[in-house]
């Protein structure tokens, strides 16, 4: 008689990607926030961003609404615009040129230091001067698009005089053939500002540093949940440990994503239900849900009802537990307290 072959049964390996790795209690991404997910919009922006720097675009603002989660797409920029470009491209965080008082010693030093200079604060004003122009001379250098990249935060907060010595620096970069490319980031004041300098002879400063433009929104549709939802069940875009095959949702809920289930198939559900709140509490502003709610919102499903909670029973999440996670992530007192606001202006 012939001898069959043993196969293993099929619920060795559900018990094997059962089992999680180790990893420390209040050290993962989802519990520090060290981790950045993009919407529709931010792959958008990062999209347009590799073009200027394809294009050697010299100056460009991208501006919204405050709290859409500008800063937080600035950051998703920092770690993926040289993976885009295929180059390793220096690419700096401005965060520090908004003094009441304009120096340009504080403007020098604030550059320095945002760029993460060892000696920012050190020497008198020439020495600084020197320092800046040869550290940007020597980044710009390191790469074969020979250009450095300045992505500066709260931007409507510049002042004529910063765009001054910002074009002294780019002069001087570019006799060493280095191009320095500002993009600027803030509030709707910032298209503004270009119309005011447009007519006030200062043109130069809008075709040096605003010669393209994007406005940045918030999440506004099914599709942008969908697409935010998808990248905690991706492994590719949310992997931890590295290597170890893990997605985000998978941890926190490894029984149910072992039988196919995942964040995105609620997208349409936590669209409704956010609709369905703002009819509920009378909020009349458009549709455009700020990332670090729709981040709270999603850090309290993994926290509160994943493995490792004490309202884990190994099963899925709810409608339920949606409504509680909206509920308890600030945004319609974030909301209302927006509309008062509009309302007392």
């Amino acid at each position: 008689m012939t001898k069959t072959k043993s196969v293993e049964p099929k619920e060795s390996n559900i018990i094997y990607d059962l089992i999680r790795p180790d990893v420390p209690k209040g050290s993962h991404p989802v519990e520090t926030n060290d981790y950045k997910m993009p919407t529709n919009e931010i792959i958008t922006v990062l999209g347009s961003v590799c073009d200027w720097i394809e294009e050697r675009v010299t100056g460009a603002i991208i501006y919204g609404r405050p709290r859409l989660g500008k800063t937080y797409m600035i950051e998703y920029l920092i770690d993926n615009i040289s993976k885009v470009i295929a180059e390793n491209i220096p690419v700096y965080h401005i965060i520090s040129l908004h003094p009441k008082v304009v120096r340009e010693e504080e403007f020098i030093e604030s550059l320095l230091y945002d760029m993460n200079h060892n000696f920012a604060l050190i020497g008198k004003l020439p020495a600084k001067r020197d320092r800046l122009f040869k550290f940007m001379l020597e980044r710009g250098t390191s790469n074969r698009y020979r250009i450095i990249v300045l992505l500066v935060d709260e931007a409507q907060c510049l002042t004529e005089q910063h765009f001054e010595w910002l074009m002294d620096y780019y002069n001087k970069l570019q006799k060493e053939k280095v191009l320095l490319l500002t993009y600027l980031v803030g509030q709707q004041q910032l298209s503004a500002q270009k119309t005011i300098f447009k007519t006030s002879n200062a043109e130069q400063i809008v075709e040096r540093f605003m010669a393209e433009e994007h406005k940045f929104s918030g999440v506004v549709s099914e599709e942008d949940i969908q697409t935010l939802l998808t990248c905690y069940d991706d492994p590719d875009k949310s992997e931890y440990p590295a290597g170890s095959g893990w997605s985000f949702t998978r941890y926190y809920f490894p029984e149910a994503y072992a039988t196919g289930k995942r964040l995105a198939d609620f997208s349409s559900t936590v669209y409704k239900l956010l609709k369905s709140v703002r009819q509920k509490e009378n909020i009349k502003t458009a549709f455009e849900i700020p990332m670090h709610h729709m981040i709270r919102v999603i850090k309290i499903i993994l926290l509160r009802y994943g493995k490792g909670s004490s309202d884990y029973e190994g099963g899925w999440i709810s409608e339920a537990h949606w409504i509680d996670a909206i509920n308890n992530s600030n945004y319609v007192k974030s909301e209302q307290q927006r509309t008062t606001l509009k309302v007392i202006k």
